[in-house]
């Protein structure tokens, strides 16, 4: 054991690990319990005090490099992650320099838009000579209004161009701030610790700095530049809103001194320029602007012209079709001349519409209305009456004449007073003469004309010059618009007379002259035409304006209920579209209806279905033109689309099925217009195919409505599908006897002689067998139009019957022997 002690020593110097260490450590102490000797114990001390200080020395070792390698790691992930931080600066440094090029590149033509803001001072400067600064003498109320048109135009064209400019700036400026602060970034210097990485950075920071510095130079010039625009325009639109203020101050107070200032009329004015060069530049902006701004309602106007004008036009041919002739129709104005009564009724209503149309547009618009409204009345009026209406639109012409002038002169006083003196003339005329007028309206509204125009004489000798011309022009005008109105008017009623007359009369009802409205209405008519015209004849005065445009901004104010927003008149144009696209559609449907004659049921069959098709485009067109016309988005229609659908499939099968039949009919197009049909119990004439439902018109005269569901889902006879020819037959008998082949030839010449009877396919007689009384027979023909059936029919029955009695050709009687047998009589024998 002391041995084995003894060698431990040699053991451990030999084996060095620590685990070894330990194990002979803990096989020292277990011998020291078995009773190893006290010497043992001492040398295993101090091999155990040996084996400690060398430990702790490589500890010391070990650690010491950890920490070293520690710090050698850390330092190269921070120099990774610096380095990768770096290179996503530079690459957004690089976006940012490519953003900004896009956008120079793109471009802001300066030299156009300078060329604009110095094109709206000039017209500022323009509009506003003699009225801002320096005045005329005669402040004309004209003047006034067509300024205030120019100034509001010019305010919204600079405030529009501003706001483009500041988006121009706003965009290159928020691009310099994203270079600036992305080139601050304190990373983008930082200098990798290895050579590659150094070599790549320099490389880097030498291109990006090139770049920098140019188009930070770029971008100053445009920057620059912008905002010498934006201070230009910024001092252009206060101009523009100064003169405005001055203006409405100068047209207020004209409008308070209306009856007491006075000017010298007649007295010649010292002013530099041309009034009537100069007026007819101002009505030109004034008309370009407008018409600029409201092209989309004058195009829409224009294609109610022409629509309607085709609906008058197909409802007076639906009457010539009829057998009236042209002479019946004088009386009714819109079957008389239907593009001259197109183009009143639309324009005297559409005017109500425009937005606020300016006072040179409203006379065209009236202008054009007398003269539809001569010509659509030239076959109906009397002469007297014809020779008024004519003075009446000379005098228009001359109004309309100095309502183009708006500077004053003395030559525009003088024409004032010849206007005057010819109204006058006129009223005195038709007084006199006043039993001539049919409608006394016509009379009146002379006569009251005629007195506006004395007191308008009155005012304008005594030096009241807006105030003469103002009742000047509202004597002529109103005379035009009264009687334009009273006709517009009118023709609304013949359209619902019309409507009425084409239902209840057909191609075979006795034709006389339809006479037109009558001459008296109620007060609530008179009410409305006094009203309307009121309204026309002030709409321009700055005291309607003051009223009317508060409540237009209203209804055009933004509000919000919850996240939806929302304007009064987005919602009252989302109903006019649909009633508009509702009212289109019933007048295709109208245009689509049986009221023709055979001659076009051809015709009529072409265009039934694409009739259909065209109220469902028009209905859904309008639905989708109400929603991006009152700014609804496409999402907010999604959602009600998903809204429908689970109503559709709730309650709601049968009539999408009817409404997807009717899609089907109309693209298949199994059935047309005036196809003789029999479906289910039904039979009759297709008069009409709906969204919903379809039309048959029965042979006993009565309307059927069918929903398209059942049109497809039951078994349809379409007699006039491919052609409207059809094969018919006479049954009948001829006794026996009778000589066959005489009795064909005879049958044959009268059926060669039926000009509605087809020679191809050629007509065939049968005889088919021997009856108990006759030997049976069969006549087949094909005639020409289904319609014809029931009259050829006839027709072949009476000359059969009149040619087998001249030829003594018997069709006999049924007969039969009767036999009666008495049993009583029979069984009895006979006596001896």
């Amino acid at each position: 054991m002391s041995n084995f002690a003894f060698l431990l020593p040699n053991i451990a110097k030999k084996y060095k690990s620590i685990s070894f260490k330990l194990f002979l450590i803990a096989f020292t102490l277990l011998s020291s319990v078995s009773g190893i000797s006290q010497n043992t114990k001492t040398e295993l001390d101090s091999i155990i005090k040996e084996l400690g200080i060398k430990d702790k020395a490589n500890l010391i070792i070990l650690k010491g490099k950890a920490e070293s390698e520690k710090k050698m790691r850390e330092e190269k992930y921070i120099n990774y992650q610096n380095v990768q931080k770096q290179n996503k600066l530079f690459n957004l440094i690089e976006t940012e320099i490519q953003n900004a090029k896009f956008l120079l590149n793109k471009g802001f033509n300066y030299k156009d838009v300078a060329e604009e803001i110095h094109q709206l001072k000039d017209w500022e400067e323009f509009a506003v000579r003699g009225i801002v600064g320096k005045k005329f003498i005669v402040l004309t109320d004209r003047n006034l209004s067509s300024t205030s048109i120019l100034l509001d135009e010019l305010l919204k064209r600079s405030t529009d161009r501003l706001k483009k400019i500041s988006l121009e700036n706003q965009q290159l400026s928020r691009t310099q701030e994203k270079i600036d602060s992305l080139v601050a970034q304190k990373n983008l210097y930082y200098v990798p610790s290895d050579s590659v990485s150094r070599e790549i950075y320099r490389h880097q920071s030498e291109r990006t700095i090139k770049d920098i510095t140019l188009i930070s130079e770029r971008l100053k010039n445009a920057v620059d530049s912008i905002q010498t625009l934006e201070i230009t325009g910024d001092q252009l639109k206060y101009k523009i809103e100064s003169d405005i203020i001055e203006n409405n101050r100068l047209r207020k107070l004209e409008q308070s001194q209306l009856f007491t200032k006075k000017v010298p009329v007649f007295k010649r004015p010292v002013i530099s320029i041309d009034p009537f060069t100069t007026s007819i530049r101002t009505n030109y902006l004034v008309m370009y602007f407008y018409l600029i701004n409201n092209k989309n309602s004058l195009l829409t106007m224009l294609l109610l012209i022409l629509g309607t004008a085709i609906y008058f036009r197909l409802q007076k041919g639906k009457f010539i079709d009829l057998g009236f002739k042209k002479e019946m129709l004088l009386d009714i104005n819109i079957l008389n001349s239907p593009i001259s009564a197109a183009f009143l009724v639309v324009l005297n209503l559409y005017q109500f519409i425009l937005p606020m149309p300016p006072l040179i547009f409203s006379i065209i618009i009236w202008t054009v209305s007398t003269i539809a409204l001569t010509i659509m009345m030239r076959h109906t009026i009397r002469t007297f009456v014809w020779k008024v209406l004519i003075s009446i639109f000379v005098l228009n012409l001359l109004a309309f004449f100095d309502i183009i002038i708006l500077i004053h002169f003395v030559g525009e006083s003088f024409l004032i007073l010849a206007i005057n003196i010819l109204g006058i003339g006129i009223g005195v005329y038709s007084f006199v003469n006043r039993a001539q007028f049919q409608r006394k309206i016509y009379l009146w509204y002379i006569v009251i004309g005629a007195i506006i125009q004395i007191f308008s004489f009155y005012y304008l000798v005594n030096g009241h010059y807006n105030l003469g011309k103002f009742l000047m022009t509202k004597a002529v005008y109103s005379i035009v618009v009264i009687f334009s109105l009273y006709n517009t008017l009118i023709a609304i009623k013949e359209i619902n007379l019309v409507s009425k007359i084409l239902k209840t009369t057909d191609e075979d009802s006795l034709k006389k002259t339809i006479k037109g409205i009558p001459n008296k209405f109620n007060a609530g008519f008179y009410l409305l035409l006094f009203v309307s015209c009121f309204i026309l004849m002030i709409r321009n005065t700055y005291s309607f304006q003051s009223i009317v445009d508060p409540l237009r901004n209203s209804i055009s104010e933004t509000r919000n209920i919850g996240n939806i927003s929302f304007t009064f008149e987005n919602i009252i144009t989302f109903v006019l579209i649909i009633l508009l696209s509702g009212f289109v559609s019933k007048v295709v449907s109208f245009l689509a209806s049986d009221n023709q004659v055979i001659k076009n049921k051809d015709k009529a069959k072409n265009i039934g279905s694409w009739m259909f098709l065209s109220r469902i485009t028009i209905v859904t067109v309008g639905v989708l033109v109400a929603f991006g016309a009152t700014g609804i988005p496409l999402d907010r229609i999604t959602l009600i689309i998903s809204a429908l659908g689970v109503g559709i499939g709730f309650g709601m099968q049968s009539l999408v099925n009817n409404l997807i039949s009717g899609l089907i009919i109309a693209f298949e197009k199994p059935v047309n217009l005036n196809d003789i049909i029999e479906v289910g119990t039904q039979s009759g004439k297709m008069k009409s195919i709906g969204i919903r439902s379809s039309v048959v018109t029965t042979f006993d005269g009565a309307d059927v409505v069918i929903p398209n569901g059942e049109l497809l889902n039951q078994n349809l006879t379409n007699w006039t599908l491919g052609n409207n020819q059809r094969r018919s037959q006479i049954r009948f008998g001829v006794a026996y006897g009778t000589d066959l082949e005489f009795t064909k030839k005879i049958l044959i010449e009268i059926l060669e002689k039926n000009k509605n009877i087809l020679t191809k396919p050629a007509p065939t007689i049968w005889f088919t067998k021997f009856g108990d009384n006759s030997i049976d027979l069969v006549v087949m023909y094909w005639i020409k139009h289904f319609d014809f059936d029931y009259e050829v029919k006839s027709q072949l029955i009476i000359a059969i019957d009149n040619t087998l009695k001249a030829n003594k050709i018997v069709i006999p009687f049924s007969q039969q022997d009767i036999h009666i047998i008495n049993k009583n009589i029979e069984d009895k024998e006979p006596e001896d």
